[in-house]
């Protein structure tokens, strides 16, 4: 596996790991918080997932078939990704 294809697996990791379960911020005064996912995060996670559509399979294996399966439990309308080899560039 490249160093390009790890890198692309942690990012998909920590993007579901949000999805499930919110993130961690600073509150005003430094202590750690729990926040529920955000419409940014959703958007990005939104974004991710188009801009995958000709390079990630998505399986019950890999986090992008995971990040899929959970923003279809939310209810999320996804675009139907094309077979098209050149769809990232239509």
């Amino acid at each position: 596996m490249s160093d390009l294809e790890k890198l692309s697996e942690i990012y998909d990791e920590h993007l579901l790991e949000i999805l499930r379960n919110g993130r961690e911020t600073l509150d005003k005064e430094g202590n750690l918080v729990k926040a529920p996912v955000s419409a940014a995060d959703l958007n990005v996670i939104r974004a991710r997932l188009k801009d995958c559509g000709i390079t990630a399979a998505t399986t019950t294996n890999n986090p992008i078939g995971n990040i899929v399966a959970e923003m279809k439990l939310r209810g999320a309308k996804l675009p139907r990704i094309s077979d098209d080899p050149d769809a990232a560039i239509a």
